[in-house]
């Protein structure tokens, strides 16, 4: 074996080599973890400020936007020529009900009583009234009573007090049938950035989180390249492979491990990107309305898991914790152990079932097959549901937007996998060796 073994000097300046490789990759994969985890946080701020409880289920904007279409609907209201006849009709009937309701009221009211006396009294107050007021006159005289109305209804000062009766009408009825929207967690973003307004803070936070994710790729490319490098010497020194070549590639492959279970896999947002139908003449549009966001790592799906608190949460919470991330890590040391025969344990029993025998048990590329899928599903039931929305109805125009999409930490946990495969036929290129 010895004679096809390099040079001490060249063994010494390849372990090197691959030292500065490893790293690289480790610092590399650092800062992209970094990087992915603030571009995590800027995403979730912003879909926060536009999410839609702030907007299209805030019945504040709703009032406000009514009332400003009431307002402008008042400021041009113009009596004309065309629109006479038609306004005058309309008030003429709304004046003649008024006068029926009040007859009525009255002839009720006399004629009512719980003994002869009130019964007589209100005879006698029938009488008189019906002597001093004639109905019938009164109702003759309503087209000269609408001219009046339309005639005040064109003072300026007239429409101005009318609009402020209406709209604090508007006001009231709001304040009595709907529940203040919480603004805590949006102003707290605002607060965070330093931004004044949520318009201010979105172009701040989507020029961060572009550069931020632009370098973060940057970064997990090169540490992709440095480990895939390290593994094709790894590869071509197959079945002769060194040990510290061996301890190289098994710790490039945890740096893989850590950014794919640490930084998001998968971003699912549902969003309608503009709103748009038209009421009393104007339209009412509401844009940039988030239904739904997450961008979650598998590690934060395990944290929100154990939150809930519920003992079936918790329990696929230490499934997920298990086979993505301890039977993986066991895996490839074993493989190393078993490999180096460090310390004399390739003899053990858990040794050689986590080297040999754990691969079914393992499931990383039965999680990346499923994370995959999950993105599958995701994107298509997202589509359909906001394309459902979109032809909702007549009148209604609605675009929406489908945001989901595989994130960096699903690629490198895919790259940890094709890694570990590596690894598992370098293992059993050695005991092959071994056994002939």
């Amino acid at each position: 074996m010895s004679a096809t073994l390099p040079p001490a000097r060249a063994r010494l300046a390849a372990a090197l080599s691959l030292g500065l490789l490893l790293l690289a990759a480790s610092l590399l994969a650092v800062q992209a973890i970094i990087d992915l985890r603030r571009v995590q946080q800027l995403e979730t701020d912003l879909a926060e400020l536009h999410d839609v409880r702030y907007g299209l289920l805030n019945a504040e904007v709703w009032v406000a936007q009514l009332s400003a279409l009431l307002a402008r609907k008042i400021d041009t209201f113009e009596v004309t020529e065309a629109n006479r006849p038609v306004i005058k009709r309309n008030i003429e009937i709304a004046l003649d009900r008024i006068l029926v309701e009040v007859e009525d009221y009255l002839r009720r009211r006399n004629t009512g009583g719980d003994n002869v006396w009130e019964r007589v009294g209100g005879a006698l107050r029938q009488g008189v009234q019906d002597f001093l007021v004639d109905f019938d006159e009164l109702r003759a005289q309503t087209p000269r009573y609408a001219d009046a109305v339309i005639e005040e209804l064109n003072r300026p000062q007239a429409r101005a007090e009318l609009k402020d009766r209406l709209l604090a009408a508007v006001d009231a009825a709001a304040d009595a049938t709907f529940t203040a929207t919480d603004f805590s967690a949006y102003n707290a973003v605002l607060a965070r950035h330093g931004c004044a307004d949520a318009a201010a803070c979105e172009a701040r936070l989507r020029a961060a989180a572009a550069a931020l994710e632009a370098r973060a790729r940057t970064f997990a490319l090169g540490a992709l390249l440095a480990v895939a490098t390290m593994f094709f010497v790894g590869w071509r020194e197959r079945p002769h492979l060194r040990p510290e070549v061996m301890v190289m590639l098994t710790a490039g492959s945890l740096v893989l491990l850590a950014g794919g279970v640490i930084t998001p896999m998968i971003d699912v947002e549902a969003r309608i990107s503009e709103l748009r139908f038209v009421l009393l003449g104007e339209p009412i549009v509401f844009t940039d309305q988030v239904l739904y966001f997450q961008s979650k790592s598998i590690l934060d799906v395990v944290r929100v898991l154990l939150d809930t608190g519920a003992w079936d949460m918790i329990f696929v919470a230490v499934l997920i914790t298990l086979f993505s991330l301890v039977f993986p890590s066991l895996k490839v040391l074993a493989g190393f152990i078993y490999y180096l025969n460090w310390r004399g344990l390739r003899a053990n029993g858990a040794v050689y079932f986590f080297a040999l025998r754990s691969g079914k048990w393992s499931m990383a590329d039965v999680l990346v097959v499923a994370m995959l899928m999950a993105y599958v599903g995701f994107s298509g039931l997202v589509e359909s549901q906001l394309a459902a929305m979109a032809g909702s109805g007549r009148g209604l125009d609605v675009i929406t937007t489908n945001g989901t999409a595989l994130k960096l930490g699903f690629y490198l946990f895919l790259a940890f996998v094709l890694a570990s495969l590596v690894l598992s036929a370098l293992l059993e290129a050695r005991v092959g060796k071994r056994a002939s």
